[in-house]
């Protein structure tokens, strides 16, 4: 018998209106589309002024998904979401503990209360044999509230962001209760082996340890590259600037991004090598977030600053910067368009704009792929220029090498990134976390850990059992 997914997220996407950006929507909603019997639980994104009393939550059906929505109080947005999950466990996740608030940390009580909140909402919505889905580091804690209420079937769990060094980990006054709360999980899903081997050094219990497995999150190639053959036949120009190499960058705008190092870098690289000057234009688009939160503000007067510093210094004025938020049917051609792209991620879960850029190449129209060591994507899209994080010379260099590289060399590179991310879709990515959470044993009572690593690869376990998500 075939079970019902039922996802967990933090924030829901908006019912029927398609791909938004954000990797998780992208990799998940399409099959959750095919399968027309999934269930997407989670906030809604509107908010109350007085407190949230607990009652059932709306539920949208659109495109064969059934939405389950809950709203969240003013307080609780700022106390779960803006504090305690912005400010604290995001730069933590991502090592970066000088950004870390000291005094959201007391936020943990509205995140914890927030996380049993959903658990009492989601609960009634549950049959005995669906398979729950957790994402993220939002709602760490959601699993261990739903045993607390007695669920005992397949729930699953996976973390987007990177997985900190133990060492990290344990500078946040709550870490022990975060890692006690993993036991909730029947399959612990990462991005990489790094972060497999961080979580493992965190969880203090080796038989949770035992549960995690790397799951590297990734795209669907196919209709990302039908954005950029619409966007051929039915829109108007872009209005990139015409040079004779297009240096790009996109993501949202976030202190993660390194997107300062980069512009820094790139002004290295003109200022070495002259003739990159005529040569190049950079264009860098990056949405604002989160502009709630100082630290974002701060990010933004920093990458002011150096596009500002770039241009008042080279009279050709290369470098063009653009907040203005994007879709993926705007991202895709532009991707397409660019000959390189740059990825400086100080850290970063995974980076799917690398894969993107990647899927929307070809030994036939080349692109360089520029990228940080510390993007999860660094593991698999090894034919990509690979410097270390923060190395603004390294970075420098390896965009130097995109403009001089060799036609031939740029062909080979671009056929084999494609190549990658053409044999390891997001519909693997989904299959495979789905159907090893449907071999896990349901709680009827205390399980044995299951042991899941060394897991095989998707070549060496052929194909798996159907189940109830996938194509159309």
């Amino acid at each position: 018998m075939s079970n019902r997914l039922v996802v967990v997220s933090n924030r829901v996407p908006a019912p029927g209106e398609g791909i938004s950006p954000g990797g998780l929507v992208s990799a998940l909603l399409p099959s959750l589309e095919a399968s027309g019997t999934s269930v997407w639980f989670g906030w809604s994104g509107d908010t109350t002024a007085g407190p949230c009393q607990d009652r059932p939550p709306r539920r949208v059906r659109a495109r064969g998904v059934e939405y389950a929505l809950v709203d969240l109080s003013e307080a609780e947005v700022r106390g779960y979401y803006e504090e305690y999950g912005n400010r604290v466990l995001w730069p933590l996740m991502h090592g970066l503990t000088a950004h870390v608030a000291d005094e959201a940390v007391a936020a943990y009580v509205s995140y914890r209360q927030v996380n049993a909140r959903f658990a009492r909402a989601l609960l009634p919505l549950l049959r005995p044999d669906d398979l729950v889905w957790v994402h993220d580091y939002h709602l760490i804690p959601l699993g261990e509230e739903l045993r607390a209420l007695g669920w005992s079937g397949r729930t699953g769990y996976f973390h987007h962001t990177p997985v900190p060094p133990a060492e990290v980990w344990s500078t946040l006054p709550q870490g022990a209760l975060l890692a006690d709360a993993f036991s909730a999980y029947d399959l612990i899903g990462v991005q990489t082996e790094r972060d497999r081997n961080n979580l493992g050094d965190i969880l203090l219990d080796g038989d949770v340890a035992a549960r995690v497995a790397a799951y590297p999150i990734s795209i669907d190639p196919e209709r990302f590259r039908e954005f950029t053959a619409a966007a051929a036949a039915d829109t108007p120009p872009l209005g990139l600037p015409d040079a004779p190499m297009l240096f790009f960058g996109v993501e949202r705008l976030d202190y993660t991004k390194g997107i300062p190092d980069r512009l820094e870098a790139y002004e290295h690289a003109l200022a070495t090598s002259p003739e990159m000057r005529d040569g190049t234009r950079f264009v860098q688009w990056a949405a604002p977030s989160r502009t709630g939160v100082p630290e974002y503000q701060d990010e933004r007067d920093a990458v002011e600053a150096a596009a500002q510093r770039v241009n008042v210094r080279f009279p050709e004025h290369p470098l063009t910067i653009d907040f203005d938020p994007h879709p993926p049917e705007v991202v895709a051609p532009a991707l397409e368009q660019a000959d390189v792209c740059v990825v400086s991620s100080v850290t970063d879960g995974m980076n799917l704009v690398a894969k993107e850029f990647a899927a929307v190449h070809s030994a036939e129209n080349p692109g360089v792929l520029v990228m940080s060591d510390m993007c999860g994507a660094a593991e698999e899209l090894t034919d990509a220029l690979i410097f270390p994080a923060r190395d603004i010379r390294a970075m420098s260099a390896a965009m130097r090498w995109a403009y001089y590289m060799p036609e031939h060399e740029r062909r080979g590179r671009a056929a084999r990134l494609r190549a990658v991310v053409d044999g390891h879709t997001s519909w693997d990515w989904l299959r495979e976390f789905v159907t090893d959470l449907r071999e896990v044993m349901p709680r009827t009572r205390a399980p044995e850990p299951r042991l899941v690593h060394p897991r095989p690869t998707r070549h060496e376990r052929g194909t798996p059992p159907p189940i109830e998500v996938g194509r159309p």
